[in-house]
């Protein structure tokens, strides 16, 4: 796509404004490859405070052009001006040549709740807080709800939290195979998973530093959060390793939550899952994806139905008190009848959680290549969302976290839902940004953030685990442990 800017705005915004109507789009300031490639020119002018934009959009031999004002003011979700007058005259430019209506109207960026959280922060209603969305950010009235809604959650549980608490993620960047639509950088083939042993040895450790920081900074563990990959690609001689060595840093007891994802259903074992029992794992997530034995195979995963089913029952018969399940819309090949079956049956399950994601593709994933020609963007991904926030709903579910993607099919969310009580803390202290993440292990970031919120530093750790077992560097250990420790000495615990 080629993509001219005329005056002083953000590149990247405007890629993401791009991306509304074109999901998938590479960004050239010279002619595209394509001849039928689009063409967007913008051209924006004014000041923070007060500016115009025209937007001139051109596809496939028809092209359109629209002008907008903008207007910032103390109170409005934007604060520049131009990037309102440039939504706007993207929104009308886009809608008029595709027939397209952006359901989250001119807002971007992942965390669509942390400004309506910061309304309700700042004393205005959930009624001020829908209206506003939908007149300055034109988004239409179910999504200014929604993401209202989840705010209005989020807000009574962050009140709980005491002062100087935290989190900790703990990454296992492996699983036993690929899924086609994965980005996360995780290993499949049985020579890198021969890496676990020497990975654990190095990730204790590294485990015992973390701790040791957060506990000299007089802080306090809230939520425990074992991540990936697929953690249960552990066998439960080496999983056993890791429990012991957590619990030896923490009382789990005391901690409000504590997560380990069993994502891949044909990992988990009732023997692993007794032992994360044991060592006090109150919530477990069991992704089936969908429950389409035929869309599984598609989208390369190595587990059926029938073992999703099996791996729910053993957790459930587990004792541990809260299930998560993860569906996905907008899966290459499936439509709304099979996906509506789908929730229909993990809802009667009854699970404690239940996350709906829109899929996203991304570069590194397997099949991103020809993602145009498979992915769903008739419509049906679109009402694939609404009926499982609408079936949610009608089962006693409430939203009560959200986050969006760039490329992700039809511009859509991905939701959490829960039984009241049943919220994942992790997921909202971690979206919003609520408090620091300390964070271990390959491709994990940790994320300081201060008392008032208003500053936010991340520090990351070697990206693959070749890289994090060959790249000893006491040096990066050492100036990982300076910058905590500067972060907190400038801004408070």
């Amino acid at each position: 796509m080629k993509l001219i800017i005329n005056g002083d705005l953000n590149e990247y915004y405007v890629q993401t404004l791009c991306l509304l109507f074109f999901p998938g789009e590479k960004f050239s300031k010279t002619e595209p490859d394509a001849p039928d490639a689009p063409i967007a020119e913008l051209t924006v002018d004014g000041t923070q405070n007060a500016a115009s934009a025209t937007v001139t959009l051109t596809y496939r031999g028809k092209s359109v052009t629209k002008s907008a004002e903008g207007v910032a003011t103390g109170e409005s979700f934007m604060a520049d001006a131009k990037r309102i007058a440039a939504g706007k005259a993207f929104f009308a430019a886009g809608k008029s040549l595709l027939g397209i209506t952006a359901q989250w109207g001119i807002l971007t960026g992942v965390r669509p709740s942390k400004i309506a959280l910061r309304a309700l922060n700042g004393g205005k209603t959930k009624l001020e807080t829908k209206t506003r969305l939908a007149k300055e950010l034109i988004l239409s009235p179910k999504k200014a709800a929604l993401v209202t809604d989840i705010a209005a959650i989020e807000r009574k549980i962050i009140a709980t939290l005491p002062p100087k608490s935290c989190s900790v993620y703990v990454s296992i960047p492996f699983c036993p195979s690929r899924c086609s639509y994965c980005s996360f950088v995780s290993c499949t083939s049985p020579k890198l998973l021969a890496l676990l042993d020497d990975y654990l040895i190095k990730l204790c450790r590294d485990i015992d530093e973390c701790f040791d920081n957060i506990y000299e900074l007089g802080m306090s563990v809230s939520t425990l959060y074992i991540g990936g990959g697929t953690p249960t690609t552990l066998n439960a001689a080496q999983l056993k390793i890791l429990l012991s060595k957590l619990s030896s840093r923490v009382d789990v007891s005391s901690l409000r939550e504590f997560t380990v994802e069993a994502g891949r259903p044909d990992t988990v074992t009732a023997e692993k899952l007794a032992l994360l029992r044991e060592f006090g794992v109150t919530r477990v997530s069991i992704n089936p994806q969908t429950l389409n034995d035929d869309i599984l195979e598609a989208i390369g995963r190595k587990h059926t139905t029938e073992q999703f089913y099996y791996a729910y029952d053993l957790a459930r018969k587990s004792g541990i008190k809260c299930i998560n399940t993860d569906l996905i819309a907008g899966l290459p090949g499936e439509g709304f009848g099979s996906f509506s079956e789908t929730v229909d049956k993990i809802i009667a399950l009854k699970p404690e959680n239940l996350t709906v994601h829109t899929l996203c593709i991304k570069s590194a994933a397997d099949f991103a290549h020809d993602a145009k020609n498979k992915v769903n963007d008739n419509g049906d991904t679109s009402k694939c969302i609404d009926y499982s926030q609408i079936s949610a709903k009608n089962a006693g579910y409430i939203p009560y976290y959200i986050y969006r993607q760039k490329n992700a099919v039809s511009n859509l969310e991905n939701v959490g839902f829960a039984f009241p009580g049943t919220e994942g803390l992790y997921n909202i202290f971690m979206m919003e940004e609520i408090h620091s993440i300390f964070a271990v292990g390959a491709g994990a970031v940790t994320k300081l953030v201060s008392p008032d919120r208003n500053h936010i530093e991340r520090i990351f750790e070697f990206k693959y685990p070749y890289e994090y077992l060959t790249k000893e560097d006491p040096e990066k250990r050492a100036e990982k442990r300076t910058k905590i420790f500067e972060f907190f000495n400038t801004y408070g615990i």
